[in-house]
């Protein structure tokens, strides 16, 4: 039976997951010194070390980098808990790396990417200006989360997540599907359903339990003391 071939949004050819991973693997070589830039949230902190994962043994370095500042209580706990390895941006010397990749995000998201040459692009989001020149694209705007998208990719390559990976995935695709209350595709809850008996569940509950402000905190409080 020929297997289920999928459209590559940027070109326009069906691909199945084998042939876009393969795809994105010759995209590197194994000296390239390989820097992932993201908008951190819990879909693209997800997907970077996903991606950091796939180029393992594959590529001489990887760093992770942010332009923003992770401020809500519930990125922080994961980053934290999770113990993911992050730079600022603003802190990396971008033409150190031999290749980029940007990921849950396009170059046009941001000024700051807008000034990279990405080698890369791997997102959910509709496309801006029409099209990009990288050398891999694979924007497919139809999912829920991109992290659905680097599922498939470690699934074709036979690469079962650790704990702490599946928990960054899993948590990813229930923040961005609203916990699928949101447009989804039957590949979410693919990968959704392939990540559940692999996640630490619990500590997802506690990426939960810490969503909100800091300054979101005093309102719990009045409340307290009028319940006194």
């Amino acid at each position: 039976m020929a297997k289920k071939r999928q459209k590559n949004c940027q070109g326009g050819v069906w691909k199945s997951a084998r042939e876009r991973l393969h795809g994105f693997w010759n995209a590197f070589e194994k000296e390239d010194r390989v820097l992932v830039c993201i908008n951190a949230d819990p879909d693209a902190l997800a997907c970077a070390v996903a991606i950091k994962r796939l180029l393992r043994y594959r590529v001489k370095r990887i760093v992770i980098a942010h332009p923003n500042e992770i401020r809500r209580l519930n990125n922080v706990a994961m980053v934290e808990r999770l113990k993911i390895p992050l730079e600022r941006l603003g802190n990396v010397k971008v033409h150190e790396y031999t290749k980029k990749i940007i990921v849950d995000s396009q170059p046009t998201h941001l000024p700051v990417f807008e000034k990279i040459e990405f080698d890369a692009i791997i997102d959910h989001h509709p496309i801006v200006n029409g099209g990009y020149s990288a050398s891999f694209v694979d924007i497919r705007p139809g999912y829920g989360s991109c992290s659905t998208m680097l599922v498939e990719y470690l699934r074709a390559a036979n690469m079962k997540p650790s704990v702490a990976l599946a928990t960054a995935l899993f948590y990813a695709i229930k923040v961005d599907t609203q916990d699928f209350s949101r447009r989804a595709l039957l590949a979410d809850g693919i990968s959704f359903r392939y990540l559940f008996d692999i996640a630490n569940r619990n500590l997802v509950k506690k990426f939960e339990l810490a969503d909100m402000r800091r300054s979101e905190l005093k309102y719990f409080n009045v409340a307290l003391n009028n319940l006194i």
